[in-house]
C-alpha cells in the first residue's frame, strides 16, 4: 500500500480516500480562471494536499490536513460567490449604460416629433388669415414657440449627454481599478504571478529583437514554514510585506517585481552584467539579514530577522522564458542547498555550475 502509494503519488481509487484524491484533482480543473481570486495558488495548495493526504492515510494527520483542506476550499468558494456577483453586478451596470446610450442616440424623438407636428399644423391654419398684420403677429409668436422646443430638447439632450459621460467616466475609473487590482498580489500589493508571466515574455520578446540581455533574480525567504509554525499566520504575512517593502525599494523604476508565489519573489533587471547585478542583490541580502524586525500582533510584540536565498540568471540569445526561470529556480534552490542567505549565479544554458557571490553573515535563528 505504502509502495503504491510513494509510486503514484495518488490513492487507490476503490478506497474513500482514492476518491477524495480525485474529486480533489477535479476540483481542481473547475475552478474559475482568475487573477483576482489567485486561482494558480489554490490550485497549488490543492495539489500540495493531494499530496499531504496521499502519504497519510489512515493516520491522525490525515483527518488533520482534510480538515485543513476542507476549510480552504470552503473560503475560496465563499470568495468566488462574492466575485462572480460583483462581476453579475458589474456587467449589469454596463449593459443598462449600453442601453442608454443607444437610446440617446436613437433620440427622443416622440415627444420632439409630436411638438414639430402640432407647430406644422398651426402653420398650416395661418394660411388662411386674411389680415397681413395679424398673420405677422401669428408668424411672429409661432416662430418663438418652435425656437423654444428647439431650445429645450437641445438643454434636454446636453443634460442626458452629461449624465450619460458622468456614468461612463465611472465605469471607466471601476474597470481600470479593478484590472490594476487584478495585477496586483492582495497581501503584498506588489505585482502578482499572472503580471510577472506576462512581463517576462515581452521582456524575452524585446530583448530576443534587440539582441541584448537582462537578469531574472528569484528571491525565497528562508526557513519561512518555522516562521508561520512557531508565531503564527499573521506573523508571516507580515514577514512577506516586510519583505516586499525591502525590495520595492531596492528596484529602480525600470525594474520589474512581483511576488512569484508563496514566499517567493522575482525581480527584472535590466542594464547592470551579471557581476553588478551579483553585488547589487548581495548588498540587498546582507541589508535584510541585518535588519531585526518588530511585529505588533494582538497582545505582544514579535522582534524577528529573516534571511534571504537568491538565485539569479542571465538570459541567453533564443533562449524561452521557461527556461531562464528554470535556471534562476535551480540557483536558488543551489543557495538553499548550500546553506541560505546567499547569491548563486546559474550558469549558462546547458550548464550545471553555479557561482556563489555571498556567504552567510548572520546566523539565522526561527
Amino acid at each position: 500500500m505504502n509502495q503504491q502509494v510513494h509510486d503514484s503519488g495518488l490513492l487507490p481509487r476503490n478506497r474513500p480516500e482514492g476518491l477524495i484524491d480525485q474529486l480533489l484533482a477535479l476540483l481542481s480543473e473547475a475552478v474559475i480562471e482568475s487573477d483576482a481570486l489567485r486561482t494558480h495558488e489554490f490550485r497549488a495548495r490543492l495539489h500540495a494536499y493531494r499530496q499531504r493526504l496521499a502519504a497519510t492515510p489512515g493516520t491522525a494527520d490525515y483527518a488533520k490536513y482534510s480538515a485543513e483542506c476542507l476549510q480552504d476550499c470552503d473560503e475560496y468558494f465563499k470568495l468566488t460567490r462574492i466575485y462572480m456577483t460583483e462581476r453579475e453586478t458589474g456587467f449589469g451596470e454596463i449593459i443598462q449604460t449600453l442601453r442608454e446610450s443607444i437610446g440617446l442616440l436613437a433620440g427622443d424623438t416622440d415627444g420632439y416629433n409630436g411638438q414639430l407636428m402640432q407647430t406644422s399644423e398651426r402653420f398650416n391654419r395661418l394660411s388662411a388669415i386674411q389680415d397681413v398684420h395679424q398673420l405677422k403677429k401669428q408668424i411672429q409668436l409661432e416662430c418663438r414657440e418652435f425656437k423654444r422646443v428647439v431650445v429645450e430638447k437641445q438643454k434636454r439632450d446636453q443634460a442626458s449627454y452629461s449624465m450619460l459621460n458622468r456614468r461612463i467616466e465611472g465605469l471607466q475609473r471601476n474597470l481600470e481599478q479593478t484590472r490594476v487590482e487584478a495585477a496586483l498580489d492582495g497581501l503584498t500589493r506588489v505585482a502578482n504571478r499572472a503580471s510577472f508571466d506576462k512581463a517576462l515574455s515581452r521582456w524575452v520578446a524585446a530583448h530576443k529583437s534587440a539582441k541584448t540581455s537582462f537578469i531574472l533574480a528569484l528571491l525565497d525567504l528562508d526557513k519561512f514554514k518555522g516562521i508561520n509554525d512557531r508565531h503564527g499566520h499573521p506573523v508571516g504575512d507580515r514577514v512577506l510585506q516586510s519583505a516586499a517593502q525591502c525590495f520595492r525599494k531596492f528596484v529602480r523604476s525600470n525594474d520589474f517585481l512581483a511576488r512569484f508565489g508563496g514566499d517567493e519573489f522575482a525581480i527584472l533587471v535590466s542594464d547592470l552584467t551579471l557581476e553588478q547585478a551579483s553585488t547589487r542583490f548581495a548588498g540587498l541580502l546582507e541589508g535584510i539579514a541585518g535588519t531585526s524586525n518588530k511585529f505588533s500582533v494582538p497582545g505582544d510584540v514579535v522582534s524577528l530577522s529573516f534571511t534571504v536565498s537568491c538565485g539569479i540568471a542571465e538570459y541567453a540569445a533564443g533562449e524561452s522564458a521557461e527556461g531562464l526561470s528554470g535556471r534562476a529556480d535551480a540557483a536558488m534552490y543551489e543557495a538553499k542547498r548550500q546553506g541560505r542567505n546567499r547569491v548563486v549565479i546559474a550558469g549558462p544554458p546547458q550548464s550545471k555550475t553555479f557561482w556563489n557571490s555571498l556567504k552567510p553573515l548572520v546566523p539565522f535563528k526561527v
